[in-house]
């Protein structure tokens, strides 16, 4: 006897309402067997899917965390890279400032080479009429009444610096710097030599019988010829004659050594002192000697009291200059006065 196999339904009934009738549906075991593998793979895709978001959600979350922190950042660093462009600007503008006011003092202090060169007496150049002007046109004041004036506050419309301008401003900066560094070090070397010139005319001026060699400018003789005083007759006076009163100071007229001291019948008590570049003076009709020979002597230094010894009429003091053992006229030397006057 042979068995068919029949395929198992299920019956699924539905009953809507109690006085609606009945629905029944018959399905083949192979269909619910399908329609539950599927809900299955639905329930699982579902809760893939659910966890696959929940992820995203996550990651999308903390890329935006991340992101917000980045944004605050770069916010942060432009922020600080503004206000850094700012401040170096500023500071392009303050040094600007400071190259006009180096200009400004570097003709100021060429201006005093050469006043100080004209005091010395030593070849100077022509000084500036004006100073720099600052890089708006205007002329730079000295960096002292600046600063003074600084304190009475500034003011203006606001205007605003493009970041071209800044940047030629930057560019002039440098070049001045790069020019006033340049002048610097031939100031710096023009006052070394002046310094130098200066030194030497000083040292010149010491050996130099520039002074007057006693208190009182009145001149009772003349260099060259005259009436001799005692004869009466033509002579050559070889000195300047100054009448001072009797005991009034002798100065030594330029640094020097005394070379003589010594008394005779025509110079009387007289002193001879040798400086340099073959000159000599030669004090005489003193009262009184206060030096020795030997010693060095210092320019306005006293040596001697003024008297009338020698062939002398009355108290007063005879001057000589020698230049390499002859006498000169001493006047074009007396042209300045002693120290404390």
């Amino acid at each position: 006897m042979k068995l068919k196999w029949k395929p198992k339904k299920l019956t699924l009934v539905i009953i809507p309402d109690a006085n609606q009738s009945v629905v029944r549906f018959r399905i083949p075991h192979l269909f619910a067997y399908i329609a539950a593998a599927c809900l299955t793979m639905l329930l699982l895709i579902s809760m893939i899917t659910y966890v696959m978001h929940s992820h995203t959600l996550k990651q999308a979350s903390e890329l935006q965390t991340k992101l917000s922190g980045a944004n605050q950042q770069w916010s942060a660093t432009l922020t600080s890279k503004d206000k850094t462009i700012e401040q170096l600007q500023n500071e392009v503008i303050q040094l600007s400032q400071q190259a006009d006011q180096m200009k400004t003092q570097v003709e100021e202090m060429k201006k005093l080479e050469n006043d100080l060169k004209s005091i010395a007496g030593i070849d100077a150049k022509p000084a500036a009429t004006e100073v720099a002007s600052t890089q708006s046109g205007a002329k730079s004041e000295p960096a002292e009444k600046q600063t003074t004036d600084a304190s009475s506050g500034i003011g203006g419309s606001p205007n605003p610096a493009s970041q071209e301008a800044i940047m030629k401003l930057g560019e002039q900066t440098l070049a001045s710097f790069t020019a006033l560094h340049s002048e610097v070090k031939e100031l710096q070397t023009s006052f070394t030599e002046t310094k130098q010139k200066v030194a030497d005319k000083q040292n010149l001026l010491r050996i130099t019988p520039t002074l007057f060699p006693t208190t009182t400018k009145v001149i009772t003789s003349t260099f060259g010829y005259r009436t001799d005083p005692f004869t009466h007759r033509p002579s050559f006076h070889s000195g300047i004659d100054f009448g001072a009163r009797e005991n009034d100071p002798v100065f030594a007229t330029a640094d020097g050594k005394v070379v003589s001291i010594g008394t005779d019948i025509f110079h009387g008590n007289n002193i001879v002192i040798e400086h340099s570049k073959g000159l000599r003076t030669w004090y005489m009709h003193l009262n009184k000697i206060l030096v020795n020979k030997g010693d060095s002597v210092e320019k306005g230094s006293t040596i001697g009291l003024v008297g009338s010894t020698g062939r002398s009429t009355g108290p007063h003091l005879h001057y000589e200059v020698l230049k390499n053992g002859e006498s000169t006229d001493p006047k074009p030397y007396l042209n300045t006065n002693r120290k404390d006057e």
